[in-house]
């Protein structure tokens, strides 16, 4: 022990010599090791320079200053150093035949604690070696091809530098012999290689100063310090204490196989923290929706702030807590496994529209927003992986069917936290019959359900068509569910075709696939044409337009609406009322007749002659209609005149008045 001029301590010490004394721990705060990076050959090649040096005359490498608790030391400064002696002692060993049971005990008290595949990687490297041979050119090829390397271990920064490392010590050694010895002397005056070992409470340093100090070291994203705090959870919970193999266990696969996995889909930075967050929240959103049997508020809460993450980055803030028992981590960790080989899995017959871009894995971990909808169907994909050891791709898509439709309807787009868990429940239940959803949900009695109702008795009605024939009844349904106008509610087609759910005899196929024509023909964009809405004026009392009402001030007249969008009238023409009829009398004068037909022939009527003469206007002449862009009229009220609306609304004056287009 030596003093300097203020009377503070240090040992003059070798890298043996340290680890005599006490274990190395790299600490989780520091950089990832850097000598060996590509970008670093000049540092490298003058650091090894001062090594090779050494042997010749030796040297010393200057403080190494470290926290030391429970006989293992955290260097706070040194790192880069310590991990160069480290590959060079192994590598000399190595080649010099002298890694014996003794030598491996020593070296194996350095490790890594920034991430398992580090630690993994120093053990493996020091206990099963390699076959040296001298005559090899790049000594990093002869670890990478041993049995015992991990692929994955090559996107670990600290690793790959580490291989770089002992390329570059092979080059610069390779032809020197009997180096071990002078290695590991304890003659303090023939030591090759030395440095000036400082413990920091020694140093009279205090927490806050190494805290301070540490600075210099990484900055730890969010992930890695949710990682670090939950690997010390599941040990301090003993998630894993039956775990044998280390292999298995989640501090390595998190590092190997599953790195691997999101490595797939990292993002512009280089990184997969982002895609693991999302995705291990998008799990405790599952647990927590399929377990909270009571729908707690506190639970509520907990899943809205991962579900709309108010980080700066958009990624959620998970902590070890949301998986709070070993049921929860458990699952997790099933969630894990099941996507290492299904995470490409996609419905091939079923369309999820705009739920889904490219696959439910993919959107959940990429996208920072994830909508209640999407996390449904993530559910349903990942309820039906979990239940079903033997993935059937016409099963999967009968069950994705199921789900996607009660997702575009149940809750008419009115979504909040407690639909989307609602479901998820409803889900949940239906899961263990995933691989047949039909036969179960023919038979499931409607009294025994109290979410999405009407959608999940429509649901049952096309079951038992299915189940009851399907060849003829099944690809029409499903063609029919996928019109744009439709999107998986087939009630009002049904409706057309006169269809009576207590008696399946009723229904005819060719005929519901006349109307799902019209459909695809007619309906199939956002805005339905102007011939459609002059068409409308043809049916019944041609009052259609009384769906909607409203006062315009600068006439004083009746404000109506003349269908704004293919999704008006789809929300208000289709649900079995005195509006509905308009619709389905003009779809079913469409399976027989075209629009120009149908606006010809009722000119010729005796109707027609008797209809307000601006109402004759709208039918007769094809442009008119192009003027009211928003689709808005406003009528007299003794029905004498109509003016037609440019926009939505006008200003209550003369400019106002002006834009109007009056037709009498």
């Amino acid at each position: 022990m030596t003093n300097d001029k203020q009377g503070k301590s240090f040992e003059r010490l070798s890298f043996y010599q340290l680890l005599n004394k006490t274990k190395v721990e790299i600490p989780i705060i520091q950089r990832d090791y850097a000598q060996g990076r590509e970008t670093q050959e000049k540092v490298r090649n003058k650091f090894l320079s001062a090594l090779y040096d050494g042997f010749k005359e030796p040297i010393e490498l200057d403080f190494i200053y470290g926290s030391e608790e429970k006989n293992t030391l955290q260097p706070l400064d040194g790192q880069q150093r310590l991990t160069t002696l480290f590959l060079l002692h192994w590598y000399i060993a190595t080649k010099e035949n002298k890694l014996d049971s003794n030598v491996k005990a020593q070296l194996s008290k350095f490790t890594y604690e920034t991430r398992a595949s580090s630690r993994e990687f120093c053990t493996e490297l020091v206990e099963k070696g390699i076959v040296f041979e001298n005559n090899a050119e790049i000594i990093s090829d002869l670890v990478i091809n041993r049995a015992w390397f991990v692929a994955s271990w090559e996107k670990d920064p600290t690793i790959s530098s580490m291989l770089i490392m002992l390329d570059a010590i092979h080059a610069k050694f390779k032809e020197e012999s009997n180096l071990w010895e002078k290695l590991i002397t304890t003659d303090e005056e023939n030591r090759p290689i030395t440095f000036l070992y400082v413990k920091l409470k020694d140093f009279g340093l205090s927490d806050d100063l190494y805290i301070k100090m540490n600075a210099r070291g990484k900055q730890l994203t969010p992930f890695e310090n949710f990682k670090s705090q939950f690997e010390k959870h599941i040990e301090k919970n003993g998630f894993e204490k039956d775990a044998k193999n280390p292999e298995e266990k989640f501090a390595h696969k998190i590092d190997t196989i599953w790195t691997d996995l999101f490595w797939n889909y990292r993002g512009d930075d280089g990184l997969i923290d982002n895609e693991l967050t999302n995705f291990i929240a998008g799990i405790a959103i599952n647990y927590y929706a399929q377990s909270d049997t009571s729908q707690t508020e506190k639970v509520k809460s907990r899943i809205r702030l991962l579900a709309n993450p108010k980080a700066e980055n958009g990624t959620p803030d998970i902590v070890p807590e949301d998986f709070s028992t070993k049921e929860a981590f458990q699952y997790l960790i099933a969630c894990l496994k099941v996507y290492e080989h299904n995470h490409k899995v996609k419905t091939d017959t079923t369309p999820l529209w705009s739920y889904c871009d490219t696959t439910l894995f993919e959107d959940l971990i990429t996208v920072s927003d994830s909508t209640q909808q999407r996390r449904v169907l993530f559910y349903a994909q990942t309820e039906y992986l979990l239940k079903n050891q033997t993935f059937s791709q016409s099963s999967f898509d009968q069950w994705m069917r199921v789900v996607r439709n009660l997702v575009e309807n149940a809750y008419s787009g009115n979504w909040n936290i407690d639909s989307m868990v609602n479901l998820m429940k409803l889900v949940h239940r239906w899961s263990d019959k995933s691989n047949d959803i039909y036969s179960f949900l023919s038979t499931l009695d409607i009294s025994t359900v109290s979410v999405a109702k009407e959608q999940v008795k429509e649901e049952i009605e096309k079951a038992k068509l299915i189940v009851a024939n399907p060849v003829e009844n099944k690809q029409i349904i499903y063609d029919t569910e996928d019109t744009n106008f439709c999107k998986g509610k087939i009630d009002f087609a049904l409706y057309c075709i006169d269809y009576d759910n207590k008696d399946i005899s009723t229904f005819f196929a060719n005929q519901l696939e006349k109307i799902k024509n019209i459909f695809e023909k007619y309906l199939n964009d956002d805005d339905i044409s102007n011939d459609f809405r002059r068409a409308l004026f043809t049916i019944g009392d041609n009052g259609f337009y009384n769906y909607w009402g409203s006062w315009l001030y600068v006439v004083s007249a009746n404000k109506r609406r003349i269908i704004e969008s293919t999704n008006d009238l789809k929300w208000n023409f289709t649900k079995k009322d005195n509006y509905s009829k308009y619709l389905r009398d003009l779809v079913l004068k469409l399976c027989t007749e075209t629009i120009d037909d149908i606006i010809t022939d009722f000119q010729k009527t005796q109707e027609f002659l008797y209809l307000p003469n601006w109402k004759k206007r709208i039918i007769k002449e094809k442009e008119l209609l192009d003027y009211s862009r928003s689709h808005y009229i406003a009528i007299a009220r003794d029905e004498s005149r109509c003016w037609l609306i440019p926009n939505k609304k006008v200003a209550n004056n003369s400019e106002g008045k002006k834009k109007l287009k009056e037709i009498k």
